[in-house]
């Protein structure tokens, strides 16, 4: 006898013993069969089982299967599925129509890990594991209830969590696709460094991609639950007014002002409710949504004409949730068909839900008709501005950036416009190259340049005009000398993206590393957690302020990025500007007017851009630029502060020092007349070496350390060389024959020609451990930059008459 005979006997069996229970059951009036599947006490919605169904028999062994399992196997199929089983045979459509909620439970329970959908609360956390998406998804969007209690679970339901998540699954492939492009774009060193063939810059790519695409779909859920109920929320809120027409509580129709605080209201209970009353969840989705807008915006041109402002995108949030969005990038990727056909599909789509949108017949009776005004006026009228409010509220503004690991050693930061430490922290671990600038003049306009939006905004769109319009003449120049290096690279850029001027809030670094951990150890787990400085308040407006650490220009073209900052000494701690010398006395004419004094520019452009960039400065501000050249004393003592800084933190050692600056790099440099065949002579002390000259400077006193001291009596007796590496012995102008040229080591490098660089770890989020040997070692990194940069700012106000004298 075979075994599938054996089992058809043994079905056959347990069915006879079913229906004869069955039967049973049946005799005693409304009681329930005792097979019933999926019974739960979540709900209290019961259907009729199989044994009150007459099911058409088929000649397959699927007829002697108990109903439990049955309803198993459907549960396994994809919802797509069940409207072809319905169609295969009638015992199937039967079984599908009688048992769909049993179904449908079954199928939520295998891919909720055995639970099914319940509202949320303020306690219940989530987490962001793919395999988890199905338990946030179905939580924020719950099935309808019945009337008779419980929920309603249909085919229908589960196709809608479907879409959902297929819809918000696409919108973040999207999204992950453009961050990936334009990093490849705007980092091409990096990428041919990095990965020397195609093919490992292709996996690159997908494996970050596919990174970046799992970590943002959780957040899209929030977003799309946001939206799906504040869409919601409207319709509500009109069918009241209507309501309140049709009775005559209603005398005019409510004005568009008036129609824009119900909705900010709307927004703000929505934000005030689970799962939303979690901040950092809103914090996240926040950063989610700024992501996604800010993508929307970076398709346009600057230049675009027909684009005003952008309530176009406000409309695509709130019109259509996410469908038309999807639309809107699939059109602008070119992803599956003729991309000028999407396009078009795209703006016939969304102009037939803006039209249906205006022209709804209850919108028309209840809400004033005003034409040329758009129900959110600007994308911020949408999610941004309530939550901002509401982060306030919560002391949770500024807040730090999410940070996510795509590849070893390389963070992807999930920011906002309440993110203070991304200005700061990029002036690290980029070269620069130092100016002088004297004050900036900008008139009565403007009181200041620092912490003033409206400044920052203006000049940004004189710069991206002037840019643009002098991009043109350039080019189409028939005849002149051939293009150097520095042209060829500005050449292969590409066209400018964007312009921005952003505020530096600070130049402390080491502060931002304090700042979060007094907030998380001064925070309740689960509690809104203070991202404000104890030092200084957030101005509550957008009023300027001379307190700031000064500006970072941007430059975004399609192929890389450019940047340069104007800093200043008023944000310096107490501390360090104790020290400072007294700024020169300034004129009557200069008190008078309106200034803004930024003494140090740090610029990382090209030779032309840089050109055009100092040109601009001087045109507009009618200020005076200069390189600023750095003595050898200055550079000797500039190591010697770092070093100090280093050890002088408590419980800091040698050993923190070395492993911070690792190996050191000395460059001599010496005139045509002394030496005509030696020009440079490069001395390096390596890391096995450091340590030992450090403790050899360390005499046991409280003094400072004098590592170059030590260096250059180390080379005297070994070598036979006498240089002043320390600049402690007093020279005469025109017998310093040997200068200290450059140092580079593992947390700076300086240059006498006016480079620099700061090498150190970003502050790595609110998940990093200070207390390890990693954060600490960051921490005085950190520490030991700001200092470092504190005194480069000091110089630059020393007289030239002075940098003659050292």
């Amino acid at each position: 006898m075979s075994s599938f005979h054996n089992l058809v006997l043994q079905a056959k069996k347990a069915r006879s013993v079913i229906n004869y229970r069955g039967r049973k059951s049946d005799a005693k009036k409304n009681n329930l069969s005792k097979h019933a599947a999926g019974s739960s006490s979540v709900s209290s919605v019961y259907v009729d089982y199989p044994s009150s169904v007459e099911l058409v028999p088929t000649s397959s062994p699927w007829d002697l299967l108990p109903v439990e399992i049955q309803i198993k196997i459907f549960a396994h199929c994809g919802v797509t599925d069940f409207l072809p089983l319905k169609l295969v045979c009638k015992s199937f459509n039967q079984l599908l129509n009688s048992q769909e909620q049993w179904i449908t439970r079954q199928y939520l329970r295998q891919r909720r890990h055995g639970t099914l959908p319940s509202p949320i609360d303020s306690e219940r956390t989530y987490t962001r594991n793919p395999e988890d998406d199905a338990v946030l998804l179905s939580d924020l969007f719950p099935p309808a209830k019945s009337a008779k209690g419980g929920h309603i679970y249909t085919f229908k339901y589960i196709s809608g969590l479907r879409r959902r998540q297929k819809l918000c699954s696409r919108l973040c492939c999207y999204l992950a696709d453009r961050v990936m492009d334009r990093f490849v774009h705007s980092e091409p060193v990096f990428m041919k460094s990095m990965f020397t063939s195609k093919a490992e810059r292709c996996v690159f790519v997908q494996r970050t991609t596919a990174r970046l695409w799992f970590h943002l779909a959780p957040l899209m859920y929030y977003a799309l639950y946001f939206l799906e109920t504040y869409a919601l929320a409207r319709r509500e809120q009109t069918n009241i007014l209507l309501r309140d027409w049709e009775a005559g509580r209603l005398p005019v129709p409510v004005p568009p002002h008036i129609r824009r605080a119900m909705y900010r209201e709307l927004q703000v209970k929505i934000i005030r409710s689970p799962p939303f009353t979690d901040t950092p969840t809103l914090i996240a989705a926040h950063h989610c949504m700024q992501l996604l807008v800010s993508y929307l915006r970076y398709t346009v041109p600057p230049d675009e004409p027909t684009v005003s402002d952008d309530s176009w995108i406000g409309s695509l949030l709130t019109v259509s949730p996410f469908s038309r969005i999807v639309e809107y990038f699939s059109a602008e990727i070119g992803d599956g068909g003729n991309q000028r056909m999407q396009r078009k599909d795209f703006m016939h789509n969304f102009h037939n839900d803006i039209t249906s949108n205006e022209k709804d017949d209850i919108n028309m009776l209840v809400f004033q008709n005003a034409p040329n005004v758009h129900l959110h006026g600007s994308v911020e009228d949408v999610w941004f501005d309530v939550v901002k409010e509401e982060l306030a509220l919560r002391k949770a503004a500024p807040h730090h950036a999410e940070r996510l690991m795509v590849w070893t050693g390389l963070p992807i930061l999930f920011s906002c416009q309440d993110y203070t430490i991304m200005e700061q922290t990029s002036l690290l671990n980029t070269s620069w190259t130092l100016h002088r600038l004297s004050p900036l003049h900008h008139g009565r306009d403007f009181d200041s340049l620092v912490n003033n939006p409206a400044a920052l905004e203006f000049y940004a769109t004189r710069l991206r005009d002037q840019l643009t319009a002098s991009s043109f003449p350039i080019s189409l120049q028939p005849s002149g000398p051939l293009p150097t290096t520095d042209d060829d690279t500005l050449s292969r850029t590409g066209a400018l993206q964007s312009c921005t001027w952003e505020p530096i809030p600070s130049l402390s670094f080491s502060d931002i590393v304090l700042e979060r951990d007094t907030g998380n150890g001064s925070q309740a787990p689960n509690g809104p957690r203070s991202r404000m400085r104890t030092q200084r308040s957030v101005p509550s407006s957008h009023a300027p302020s001379q307190h700031g650490g000064g500006i970072l220009v941007k430059l975004e073209y399609e192929n890389t990025t450019y940047k340069a900052a104007l800093l200043t000494l008023s944000s310096l701690p107490a501390f360090q500007t104790e020290a400072t010398p007294k700024p020169r006395t300034r004129t009557r004419s200069q008190t008078q007017t309106h200034a803004t004094h930024l003494p140090l520019l740090l610029t990382r452009f090209p030779a032309p851009l840089r050109q055009t960039f100092v040109s601009f400065l001087s045109s507009t501000f009618d200020t005076y630029c200069s390189p600023l050249h750095l003595p050898s004393r200055f550079i000797g003592t500039a190591l010697n502060t770092y070093i100090n800084t280093l050890n002088r933190e408590e419980g800091s050692g040698s050993m923190n020092a070395v492993e911070i600056v690792k190996e050191l790099h000395l460059t001599l440099s010496f005139p045509a007349s002394v030496a005509p065949d030696l020009r440079t002579l490069n001395i390096t002390v390596p890391r096995e070496s450091l340590s030992g000259f450090l403790d050899a400077s360390n005499d046991g006193a409280e003094t400072e350390l004098d590592v170059l001291g030590v260096i250059s009596a180390y080379l005297e007796e070994h070598l036979a060389m006498k240089f002043d590496l320390s600049g402690a012995e007093p020279t005469h102008k025109g017998q310093d024959y040997v200068r200290l040229a450059r140092i580079a080591c593992g947390g700076f490098v300086l240059g006498g020609d006016g480079k620099l660089k700061l090498v150190a770890a970003p502050p790595a989020g609110e998940n990093s451990d200070s207390d390890t040997v990693s954060g600490r070692n960051n921490y005085l990194a950190l520490r030991a930059c700001e200092v470092l940069l504190s005194d480069i700012l000091r110089r630059t106000e020393i007289r030239e008459d002075e940098d003659l004298k050292s």
